[in-house]
């Protein structure tokens, strides 16, 4: 039952009314999980509320890569309860109240229940669910009116110096406007893929594998990360089964005949870390310090990112001297440092490093010993993120080029079970990996089979279904979803001569900043802070964002 028909007695504003005027009224656009944190955040107000919730789908609360449209048994939620924010509990407390019978079908045991075990992404968005509802509660408990519209999709935002008129389309097709004092936008992932030709269409890691009749027998992927895992994984569960012995993890198919061939294509041609035990919550940099980046800062952007690389180089330094002192690191600089991180990686086999470094990981895991180097590169990778819109335009792409992939690398390693699941299919002969190189490379449809082929300099590749697993892309000010809000930024961004539009517009609570006076509309949405803030994705960046949009909307409230 859609949570709107459970809430009757919390009607929401008739056509271009406002909520009651001894409430402020707010709306939240998606009730994925930057949603739901900042409905907890919101509630937690004295003053009281009217919030309304839109959700296109059906089933608020959830997100979508946790959502049964989305997401298979076998896949992995790529985080553990310790590193996931709690909402009115934390995720491993909600396990450990779960049945067994209920844990079983999902291959989770409740005996061997850990802060730091990684669990399917349906069992999280069941978490979301019942989180939702019970922040829901409290909240009506707390004397704010809150109505829930599932199956609601908004469709255009009009913003002005008295309020924000929201455009929606219902499901049964009806459309209506709502106006409310302010707006958050918290919608999630998009899959476009605005660099592929008219008619190429891929289909995405999650719905579009799981909803496809057919596919292969030859498939590519683009992409080796977490969402080419999710894609190679949801391929596998179609074809046959992993099965665990005292030999480890393998894979049979369903039929011997089945010729099905995996190959995932990335620039590199490397596979992830395996995740690796670190303590948690991270520990203080001595280095690379809040003083430390101030005074970086304060001589101006100019040579920013390699004042920053310095300070970075002194941590090392300090956290693991063996490996800051190794011939691979003599005379690195900001633009080379990448190049030696990943040259070993690079001379071997991808499958076969793949193998030594989740053994290597699992005994870490075992005896709780903790890769120095590693842990201090995970720690700097957000006061990284927070000082790239400080960088100049030719250092941000730098960094782009460079140490982000680091970063990236480093933060996200996959979970030990994923990585067997690559190797178990490796070693079934199904999978491969190859590297598509630094030039550019084209996708086309072959018109006379309907085989894509991928081409750049180096060659071509033909595959007879491709799939596009490179991640949440950044998005701009032509993504966003609502013309009128659109318009509205693009004509502030040219009086202002911005050269990025959404970024120009920001206030660093993440208000739209379109008249004069306080914002009215705040944009939550990660895909849309991706171009300031390279790292600002996961389930503690939704946490992040939400409570610094709650605080500025209940702020200007």
């Amino acid at each position: 039952m859609l949570l709107d028909e459970r809430i009757s007695d919390h009607p929401a504003p008739q056509s271009g009314a406002k909520g009651p005027a001894t409430h402020d009224s707010i709306a939240i656009i998606g009730a994925g999980p930057t949603g739901v944190y900042t409905l907890m955040e919101l509630v937690k107000s004295d003053t009281p509320l009217f919030i309304a919730v839109f959700e296109k789908s059906n089933m608020a609360g959830v997100g979508m890569p946790y959502s049964p449209d989305y997401a298979t048994y076998d896949m992995l939620a790529n985080i553990g309860s310790i590193e996931i924010p709690p909402l009115t509990e934390t995720y491993l407390e909600w396990l450990q109240r779960q049945p067994d019978s209920f844990l079983r079908p999902y291959g989770v045991d409740t005996d061997t229940l850990s802060e730091r075990g990684f669990y399917p992404r349906l069992l999280l968005g069941m978490f979301f669910r019942d989180q939702f509802e019970r922040i829901l509660m409290q909240g009506r408990e707390r004397g704010h009116r809150i109505v829930v519209r599932e199956r609601h999709e908004v469709i255009d935002v009009s913003v002005s110096v008295i309020g924000v008129d929201v455009t929606f389309e219902r499901y049964d097709g009806h459309r209506d406007t709502v106006s409310y004092d302010r707006l958050i936008v918290a919608s999630g992932h998009d899959w476009s893929a605005p660099d592929l030709p008219d008619g190429v269409v891929l289909p995405n890691p999650w719905s579009g594998l799981i909803d496809t009749d057919s596919v292969g027998p030859k498939i590519g992927i683009i992409g080796t990360s977490l969402s080419g895992i999710d894609a190679v994984v949801a391929v596998a569960g179609r074809i046959g089964r992993f099965v665990r012995s005292d030999d480890g993890l393998s894979f049979e198919l369903n039929g011997a005949e089945d010729d099905t061939r995996i190959t995932m294509l990335s620039r590199n041609g490397l596979l992830p870390e395996t995740d690796f035990y670190c303590p948690l919550p991270y520990e203080p940099l001595d280095v690379f310090t809040d003083a430390a980046i101030a005074s970086a800062c304060a001589l101006g952007s100019a040579g920013l990112f390699d004042r920053l690389f310095h300070l970075f180089m002194q941590q090392l330094n300090v956290a693991d001297p063996t490996f800051a002192a190794s011939d691979m690191m003599n005379g690195v600089t900001a633009d080379t440092f990448p190049l030696a991180v990943f040259a070993e990686r690079l001379k071997s086999d991808p499958f076969v490093w793949a193998r030594r470094d989740l053994q290597q990981t699992q005994r870490d895991s075992v005896s709780k010993h903790t890769v120095a180097w590693r842990y201090t590169i995970l720690r700097m990778h957000e006061p990284f993120s927070d000082l790239y819109a400080l960088m100049t335009d030719a250092d941000r792409d730098r960094f782009d080029r460079g140490l982000r992939r680091v970063f990236v690398d480093n933060y996200a390693a996959v979970p030990p079970l994923s990585m067997e699941r690559l190797l178990a299919l490796s070693d079934a002969g199904i999978l491969d990996v190859r590297a598509l190189g630094e030039d550019p490379y084209e996708v086309r449809t072959l018109e006379d089979n309907n085989q894509l082929v991928v081409m750049n300099a180096q060659g071509r590749q033909v595959f007879d279904t491709l799939v596009d697993a490179r991640g949440q892309r950044a998005m701009s000010l032509h993504d966003l979803p609502f013309a009128t809000l659109r318009e509205q930024v693009a004509t502030v961004s040219n009086a202002n001569r911005s050269q990025d539009p959404l970024r120009g517009a920001l206030t660093e609570g993440f208000g739209l900043r379109l008249f004069q006076g306080k914002p009215r509309v705040f944009l939550a949405a990660i895909s849309f802070l991706m171009s300031s803030k390279p790292f600002v994705q996961g389930l503690p960046g939704s946490h992040e964002i939400a409570s610094v949009v709650a605080r500025s909307v209940l702020e200007v409230a």
